[in-house]
């Protein structure tokens, strides 16, 4: 099927009870994750990073995950990070991420809300850069070869510091709570750490928290030699400028979680699970 078909389709079947439209540019599932399609890319982004409320539903099907701190996580064991149910989820592993798309996918089908040729997954680092705002302007096949390679280009625009309402960074209000905090000079977003997910100004697509909050997991391996997995978009603890260019890349192991850690999901084509 062609992507314009496709597309077609998917708007078709979302007027039909499949999912509920919010507006002609916009859905939401049935645990109330929004959607907006993204120019570029065949994929509907959620336009937050996944909630605590969210993960916490598929928490309570799994015997084991790799981060069991998700829901009660702390910073060196003191500081509270993520405590309420809109703030994004951290401590979620690539795996656990993986695990969650899954289900959904699997329990949205079982309900008759999601096609049988669709599912929810994490998007590709180049759907993310589509996102974001810079799909087709990076060079290189890998994510490590396009790694922070656009200077000045952040989420937010040109300028640094960032401007008032930017996002969820490292700042003043974690300055006065941690001694010695790395910092953006100037900057005071309110939060030590996260802050609930739409708090911030989305970007032109509606899209929140692509810059700073909770790093985000994308599907790819950072290098096809190693079995490493790209994050992007910085997280709270990030004062950039680096860390925060709309470019930039961290990478690590699947199993690996942190309190700067978490996901957004992708809608797309697709029949597996696996």
């Amino acid at each position: 099927m062609q992507p314009a078909a496709q597309m077609m389709l998917f708007c078709f079947l979302l007027t039909c009870g499949a999912g509920r439209l919010l507006g002609s540019e916009s859905w939401t599932n049935s645990l109330g994750m929004g959607f907006v399609p993204v120019a570029g890319t065949q994929v509907w982004f959620a336009i937050y990073e996944t909630r605590v409320r969210d993960f916490a539903a598929y928490a309570a099907t799994q015997p084991r995950l790799d981060g069991t701190n998700w829901g009660h996580a702390r910073y060196h064991g003191v500081t509270p990070v993520s405590m309420g149910p809109d703030y994004p989820v951290v401590e979620v592993s690539w795996n656990d991420a993986q695990g969650f798309c899954r289900w959904l996918t699997q329990t949205e089908r079982a309900a008759g809300r999601l096609p049988a040729d669709m599912k929810y997954r994490l998007p590709t680092d180049a759907e993310w850069s589509w996102a974001v705002g810079i799909g087709g302007q990076e060079t290189g096949a890998t994510p490590r070869e396009k790694n922070a390679r656009i200077p000045e280009v952040f989420p937010w625009g040109t300028q640094y510091p960032p401007p008032p309402g930017a996002g969820n960074f490292a700042d003043l209000a974690a300055l006065n709570y941690f001694t010695n905090w790395p910092h953006i000079e100037g900057y005071n977003d309110g939060f030590v750490t996260t802050a609930p997910v739409g708090s911030f100004r989305p970007n032109a697509l509606g899209l929140y928290d692509l810059a700073g909050n909770a790093m985000e997991w994308c599907e790819d391996r950072y290098d096809p030699a190693h079995d490493q997995r790209v994050l992007r978009g910085g997280a709270w603890i990030n004062c950039g400028p680096k860390s925060l260019l709309s470019s930039y890349r961290e990478h690590t192991g699947a199993a690996r979680h942190s309190v700067a850690t978490g996901f957004r999901c992708v809608r797309a084509m697709g029949r597996d699970t696996e």
